[in-house]
């Protein structure tokens, strides 16, 4: 493998043991490739990561470089959480949690999420759902789940205690207050108020910890999201279908439609793919779309909706309204410009390739990967 970048980590166990492993990415046979090896063949009783405990990991092989820095910044993070630091090499981002100890509030998310009252946090899901459907909101805008673990953990009793919590500014205090200190008050708590104790409890190991695996979350996120749409666009360009595509992605249409019109925003030409889902409406269904988004506008899709199909049909079956949605989506992405018919550029599932592989169309130096982890 033609290595292009390492670091050695090192952690001292409880028992006194240290250990140390080696990461290293690199270039093989037209693959990124990403290694975890270590010099430890025995179990170490306090590092119970099996894949830390193995002499030799691969934490990814493939051609895609935002997959692979994804996967090694994921697993850094893995190493992170559980003790390891670099101790030869360099690594980006293995300070994060000197930055986040700063922040007053970042102990109390720590805290919070590392004491929650599971019977309360039950409660408090079930008043938000409530809320949602009175107020036609969707769930997270009435409160995050960090927000409600928040609460679940220091319980607060009035206003003044809830807005001590990240997360609940004065409108939402204004807004929920008495509704959830309703229900808080019927739970004893062993926190107290003010929370200026709370860094004094959580130690820096903890912390740490908390931090880094907080990380490796929001990184194992961002390389699942990558490996996404690279099936998403290996499917549109082997002329999946919708239907083909949501078995494939094991998503369902809705959501589906959501991750086209985000590579359309993104410049990707799916041409083809909205031709092919389009071709089942008659030429006068999709001309009657097309005159009602340039007259009504193209933010708003319920009117036209209505213009094309009445409104009568708000009240058919919700796979056949879903459907006729559909195609108002689709048509409105051919208007917006965005996607041209040129087949150039779905050869984007190439871009970031490995050095040396062969690559479809022509993209730039960053586009083949020459970037930095």
């Amino acid at each position: 493998m033609l290595v292009v970048w390492m670091t050695r980590m090192e952690k001292v166990t409880a028992a006194g043991v240290t250990i140390t492993g080696l990461v290293s990415a690199g270039e093989e046979e037209g693959k990124w490739i990403v290694l975890w090896e270590t010099g430890v063949s025995d179990q170490v009783d306090d590092i119970t990561d099996n894949h830390i405990q193995q002499e030799s990991v691969t934490w990814y092989e493939g051609g895609v470089w935002l997959e692979m820095r994804a996967a090694l910044r994921s697993g850094m993070a893995r190493l992170l959480s559980i003790g390891f630091q670099p101790a030869l090499g360099f690594m980006p981002d293995t300070n994060i949690h000197e930055r986040r100890m700063k922040e007053h509030n970042e102990w109390i998310n720590c805290y919070g999420d590392l004491n929650v009252n599971d019977t309360l946090y039950e409660r408090l899901t079930a008043w938000r759902r409530e809320q949602a459907i009175s107020l036609k909101r969707a769930p997270f805008w009435i409160a995050t789940n960090r927000m409600l673990r928040l609460v679940s953990a220091f319980v607060p009793y009035s206003a003044e205690e809830l807005r001590q919590l990240p997360g609940f500014g004065e409108a939402k205090v204004r807004a929920y207050a008495e509704s959830i200190t309703a229900i808080t008050k019927t739970i004893g708590r062993a926190a107290e108020f003010p929370l200026n104790w709370v860094r004094e409890t959580v130690s820096e190991p903890v912390f740490l910890k908390w931090v880094y695996e907080q990380e490796q979350a929001k990184l194992n996120n961002e390389f699942g999201k990558l490996v996404e749409r690279r099936m998403l666009l290996e499917g549109i360009q082997n002329q999946m279908s919708a239907e083909q595509l949501t078995g494939h992605l094991k998503i369902d249409r809705r959501e589906l439609l959501v991750r086209i019109e985000a590579l359309v925003a993104d410049g990707y030409d799916i041409h083809d793919f909205i031709e092919l889902e389009l071709s089942i409406i008659s030429s006068e269904e999709r001309q009657s779309i097309i005159a009602a988004l340039a007259e009504l506008g193209v933010e708003y899709l319920k009117p036209v909706f209505v213009r094309v199909y009445g409104e009568d049909a708000l009240q058919m079956a919700s796979g056949e309204l879903q459907r006729k949605y559909e195609y108002i989506r689709l048509v409105r992405m051919t208007l917006n410009g965005q996607v041209t018919g040129n087949q150039d550029e779905v050869q984007e599932l190439s871009i970031n390739k490995a050095p040396n592989t062969p690559a479809e169309g022509t993209s730039s130096d960053k586009k083949q990967g020459r970037q930095t982890a």
